[in-house]
Formats: structure tokens, sequence, C-alpha cells
């Protein structure tokens, strides 16, 4: 199924005629002496001219870091409005303020993480406390396919740079991030009041945001799915309460301009400087703390608890960190990047003095870029996607020392994406079966594939 016959529909709205172009010297008019005064980077000129005065498009942004507005809190039509009118139609901003109000409350209330799950039709998860025999596993997976016309519908306008999925495995509500700051909501199996139009009216149960004016670069949503983080490119961090059914901004990064004084991330980065590239879940606090990772190669730890604090800002590397991944013991970190080293950390040791900078507890030279690093749900393996063509499976990284020579298991994988697609970072089923943990990747492979391995690295599955 092509993507753009399901999901997101440009609005068709009648274009008005354009007058007819006339030419101003046949007509004696003056010319208005506006040149071209010098040419800068991204194709970007700039005008001079004694009769030249710039519109408002051309002026300075009204907002820090051309975000999205001061901070404040947006409500769900707000966010539907900021999209635009392309996409946009009668009735988008009625139906995206139901499903959220009413389908997306009832799917958090009645999912608890402790909870017994059916599983969805579509899931693979197993149920807690049942045991899974390989074979069934192998034939769950088996059963999966793309060919239905359902499980394909294009859910933002533009490159997708982040993903995140609802905790509750019983319905599949599946969220992206793209590049121009829109987080697009996908309710697969269009649960709730959805009317399932066939008309040209109908979204397939995806509903478009715009919280960001930056890409997306990271979403996650909390264990209880009640609340859905994400950061940006702007620097900025908004979280989507449930509850309250409105986009917080609950971080941002600022310059060290006195106005910004009182901002939790006043003076940090330079505000401008660095942009954030990951977003993980302080797993301890639910999601009253989180950890940022930046362009500039540096972690924060975010505690919104009490008024809001840094706990900690250090530089691991000089170079952008692409992954972090907190073990479940709540203390050991893997960060991955530019550097071409994962790195492991005790998060115990580091503090909010710079002067102090933490030593990494082991590493492992990779020789090219790391798009990602992620712990297995057992915290027992560590799984790394690399320019180098491999996806690494480590084992027991959490409780290595110095340097780690060699993984556990080497896969020989095509990573290089090129330019128009984004990278991939393989990660891991959230649960396990059995104790058999498995993970995904996409594939550069013809037809394009989504390839399901075992921990072992064995290939269990290819998705068409």
């Amino acid at each position: 199924a092509k993507a753009a016959s399901r999901g997101l529909k440009r609005s068709k709205a009648p274009r008005e005629p354009l007058p007819r172009r006339k030419s101003s010297r046949l007509q004696g008019v003056a010319a208005s002496g506006i040149y071209v005064e010098s040419e800068l980077a991204a194709g970007k000129v700039v005008v001079a001219g004694g009769l030249y005065t710039p519109n408002d498009s051309e002026e300075e942004s009204k907002f820090f870091n051309d975000r999205i507005n001061d901070g404040s809190v947006l409500t769900v039509s707000e966010a539907v409005e900021l999209c635009g009118s392309k996409w946009s139609k009668e009735g988008t901003v009625e139906a995206a303020e139901q499903f959220m109000k009413q389908s997306l409350s009832d799917i958090t209330k009645t999912f608890s993480p402790t909870s017994s799950r059916k599983g969805s039709p579509d899931s693979v998860r197993s149920v807690p406390g049942k045991s899974i025999t390989s074979k069934t596993l192998q034939s769950n997976l088996n059963a999966l396919s793309l060919e239905s016309d359902t499980c394909v519908a294009k859910v933002t306008p533009e490159r997708i740079y982040s993903v995140a999925c609802h905790p509750n495995p019983n319905h599949i509500i599946a969220c992206a991030g793209d590049k121009r700051g829109h987080v697009g909501i996908w309710n697969v199996d269009q649960y709730g009041a959805e009317a399932k139009q066939e008309d040209e009216s109908s979204s397939d149960g995806v509903h478009l945001f715009k919280p960001f004016n930056g890409a997306v670069s990271s979403m996650t949503w909390n264990q209880s799915g009640t609340s859905l983080l994400a950061a940006s490119y702007d620097g900025s961090v908004r979280s989507f309460d449930v509850e309250k059914q409105a986009f917080k901004e609950v971080f941002a990064t600022y310059s060290d301009d006195d106005v910004y004084k009182d901002k939790l991330g006043y003076n940090l980065h330079g505000g401008y400087r660095s942009w954030l590239q990951s977003l993980e879940l302080d797993h301890r606090f639910g999601s009253e703390c989180f950890f940022l990772s930046t362009s500039e190669g540096s972690v924060m730890h975010i505690d919104l608890r009490s008024k809001g604090k840094v706990t900690f800002d250090q530089t691991l590397s000089e170079r952008k960190i692409n992954s972090m991944s907190l073990h479940p013991n709540g203390y050991t970190m893997a960060t991955a990047g530019l550097s071409t080293v994962v790195q492991l950390w005790d998060i115990r040791s580091m503090s909010d003095s710079k002067s102090k900078k933490p030593k990494p507890l082991a590493w492992q030279n990779v020789g090219k870029s790391i798009n990602s690093a992620f712990f297995s749900p057992s915290g027992k393996r560590l799984l790394t996607t690399t320019m180098m063509d491999h996806l690494d499976i480590l084992e027991d990284a959490h409780i290595a020392s110095g340097l780690i020579k060699t993984p556990k298991t080497r896969i020989k994988h095509d990573n290089r994406t090129g330019r128009w697609l984004s990278t991939f970072m393989a990660r891991w089923h959230p649960a396990s079966f059995s104790g058999e943990e498995i993970f995904v990747s996409g594939s550069m492979k013809k037809p394009r594939t989504i390839e399901v391995f075992g921990g072992n690295g064995s290939l269990l599955r290819e998705i068409r």
C-alpha cells in the first residue's frame, strides 16, 4: 500500500487565480532600487535598497530560537491549528479533540503496567506470568504482515525523526515526530468513537499536531502511558498530559540574557549553539526526571520535582551524542555518537560541578560513528547500530571495566541510509518471551524490509 493513500491528506482548498503579471518597465514605473547586497550560506541573501522594507516574515523571530511560542501551554486545538490550513480541514480540530479526550483517555485509564494483557491482534507481546515457546514466538512473528492497506498510513508531513508507541499492548497508538516539529498520532486500531469514514474527509485515525518548530529528535511515553515527552532541535522539551489535555513546555535551553534568568535552562549551551539530540526517561522517578543529550556532547539530568533543577550537566564527549540508555539497575548509562566510542558511565559519580570530570567505567572502540546503543529489557545485552555496517551485541557490559575488545555477537548489516532517509537505530522489543529477547531494525534490502532478530543475533523474520 502507498503511504500517501491513507492517513494525512492535504486540504484541497480552491485557489484563486493570480493576477496577470505586467512589466513595470513597459508601464513606465521607476525601479525600486532593491539589490542583493551579499550572499550567505544555505542560499540566503541580504537585500538592500533605499525603498526596501522587510516584511513580517523576514523580521527576526518573535520567540527564542524560533520556537512555536514563549513556552506557554498549548491546548489540543491550538496544536492542531498551528499545522496550518494545508493539513486542516472541516472537522479536523473536533476529531483530534475527541480522540485525545475520549479514546486516548480510555486507553490510558484501562491500562496498568502490572495488569493482565490480552494483547492487540497485531502485537507479539507475551502475556505476563505465562511462558511462550520459541515455536509459538516464531509463529506469531510469521503472522505479521504489511500487505493490508490498513497497515500503512501517512502520519506526518515531513521525514520522521522519532517514533514512540503507547505502552498499552491492547491497543496500538503509534506516534511520530518529523523534521518540521509536527507530531502525528495514529490510532491504528481506530479504537473508540472515531468514525471509520471512507470518504476524502477521513484521516484513518491519524491526528496531527505542531508543538515545536524544530525537528522532533526524540519521543517516549512514561511507563503508565499518561504522558508523552518529546524533545526538539529548537532546544525545548514538551510533555503531553493525557489528563490535562495540553502540551506543556517542561524544559528549554536559553542564552545568558538576563530576561531568561528565571528559566530552568538559563545559560545552558548558549541557547542557540547546540540542539537536543536524545531524551531518556529516568525510570527510577517516572516522568518526573529525564536525561537529555546534546549536539555538543553533553548529558543533562533534569529533575522536575519541587521547583525543578538541573541535577548535572556534564560533557561526556567532544562530539554529538546520538543516544543514551539507562540500565535497569538505575545507575549505569550507555552513551554513543559521533565520537566512534560506546561508553558506559556510573551516573552516581556525576555532579553539578563541571570541574570534576567523570570517567567511563568501560568502553568499546567502533571506528566510525554510532547511531545508537540500547540496553535490552533485562539489561543483559547492549545493542549498538554502527556506521561500520554492523549490529553489535555486548553482553554484561554494565559490569565490564576498561576496554571491551570484541562484542559477543556481530551482525553484518547495511546501515548506510544516505541523505534522504533517517538513520537506523535498532531497538529492543519492550517485553521478553520466556527469557528470549528480540529486537528490530530497518533494512536497505529491496523491497524495503523490517528485520526481527533474536537476542543471540539470529534472524527470525523479514517483514515486507
